[in-house]
C-alpha cells in the first residue's frame, strides 16, 4: 500500500515557470488558453520553425477535438449521439480511447461523457442555473453519463443515446503536449519545455546546473507559489484547482469538477498536482483525483506506474499531501517554511 506524506499547514495552480530570462521562447493561443515553447540556449535557432510547427498541431487538435467548435468530429459525435457512427482522425481517435482507458483506471472518476452534468450545473456555455439542480434532474442526466457506453470501432465513434455528449478538455491539451514533446525530440531538441496551461513536459536541463523548475501556484493566493518542483527531463507536470473555474448558485460557489459518479461538483480538494512519465497522464489524473480525494487515489496510484501526487485539501490551515517521490522533487516557498 502506498503511503503518502503529511505536509505542511498553511493558513491562508497552472503553475509559473522559473528559468534564466534569456532562453529562447514563444508563447501563442490555441484550445482558449496560452501554450508556451521554451528551448535551451544551444537552440535558439530553432525557436520559430519549431513553435510554428508546434502551433499548427495544437491548432489541427482544436479543429477536430474542441466541444465549442460546430465542425469538430467531437461535436458532431454528440449531434449524432443515438443515430449513427462518427469517423475520427488518428490523433482525435488516440484521444477517445485514451479517455477509456482512463475511465477504466480511475473506475469513472475520469469520464469523457460528463458534458452533460457539466452544462446542467452551468459549465461548457450552458447558462447558469438559478437555483440548484434538483436530485432528480441529476438523476436524469446520470442515465446519459457512462464511458463505457461510447463504441469504439475501426477509426469511428458511436454515442448509444441521445442526449449522449463527449468533451475531451480534460485530456487534450496533455495529447497536445506530448505529441509537441515528440516533436522537439524529432527535430533534434534536447533541452527544451512545454507548457500549455499548467501541463508541462520538459527535456534535459534549462542549464547545466539546474532542473527546469515549475511554480504550483498557491490555491488560495492567485499570486503565490506554495514551491517549485525541480521537473526531471522526459517527465510531466500537470496542477489543476478548484480555484480555475467555477459558478455562483444562489450565494453558493461551486467548482467546475463534477464528479461523474454522483453528479456533484467536487468538494474538499483545493489543488491537484500529478507528475507522471507522459502529459496525458498528468492532465487526466489530475482530474481524476479530484473526484477521488485523498482515499481512493492510493488505489489509483498503485496502478498507475510511476505517478507522483500533490494533494491540498480545501481546508483552512491548509493541508498538503504528497507521495515520495513528488516530496523528493518540491522545494517550498518561504510561506511554508
Amino acid at each position: 500500500m502506498l503511503d503518502f506524506a503529511r505536509a505542511w499547514g498553511l493558513r491562508g495552480m497552472p503553475g509559473r515557470i522559473f528559468h534564466t530570462p534569456d532562453l529562447p521562447s514563444r508563447s501563442f493561443q490555441s484550445m482558449g488558453t496560452l501554450a508556451t515553447v521554451t528551448l535551451g540556449a544551444d537552440y535558439a535557432d530553432l525557436i520559430e520553425p519549431i513553435t510554428k510547427h508546434i502551433r499548427e498541431i495544437f491548432d489541427r487538435l482544436e479543429s477536430e477535438m474542441s466541444a465549442y467548435r460546430s465542425d469538430s468530429a467531437v461535436r458532431e459525435l454528440s449531434r449524432m449521439a443515438g443515430a449513427a457512427s462518427v469517423a475520427f482522425s488518428e490523433d482525435a481517435y488516440r484521444v477517445l480511447q485514451l479517455s477509456q482507458h482512463f475511465g477504466e483506471l480511475t473506475s469513472g472518476a475520469f469520464d469523457p461523457t460528463a458534458s452533460p452534468l457539466a452544462k446542467l450545473w452551468g459549465f461548457n456555455g450552458a447558462p447558469v442555473p438559478v437555483t440548484q439542480p434538483s436530485g432528480q434532474s441529476i438523476s436524469e442526466v446520470l442515465k446519459l453519463v457512462d464511458y463505457r457506453r461510447m463504441i469504439l470501432r475501426e477509426g469511428t465513434a458511436f454515442l448509444p443515446l441521445q442526449g449522449m455528449a463527449v468533451d475531451v478538455g480534460g485530456i487534450a491539451k496533455g495529447y497536445a503536449v506530448d505529441r509537441a514533446y515528440d516533436s522537439c525530440v524529432s527535430a533534434g531538441i534536447h533541452d527544451f519545455l512545454i507548457d500549455f496551461s499548467g501541463n508541462v513536459r520538459a527535456a534535459g536541463r534549462p542549464s547545466q546546473r539546474e532542473r527546469w523548475q515549475i511554480g504550483v501556484r498557491d490555491p488560495f493566493d492567485g499570486d503565490g507559489v506554495l514551491g517549485k518542483i525541480a521537473l526531471p527531463g522526459g517527465l510531466a507536470l500537470a496542477t489543476s484547482g478548484s480555484y480555475e473555474r467555477f459558478v455562483d448558485i444562489a450565494g453558493q460557489r461551486f467548482s467546475h469538477v463534477i464528479n461523474p459518479r454522483t453528479g456533484y461538483p467536487v468538494t474538499g480538494t483545493a489543488s491537484i498536482t500529478v507528475l507522471a512519465p507522459d502529459a496525458v497522464t498528468a492532465d487526466a489524473l489530475s482530474t481524476a483525483f479530484f473526484v477521488t480525494g485523498l482515499k481512493e487515489a492510493r488505489d489509483i496510484l498503485e496502478k498507475a506506474h510511476s505517478v507522483e501526487l500533490l494533494l491540498a485539501l480545501d481546508r483552512y490551515p491548509m493541508d498538503l499531501w504528497f507521495t515520495p517521490g513528488l516530496e523528493a522533487v518540491f522545494k517550498p516557498g518561504p510561506r511554508l517554511g
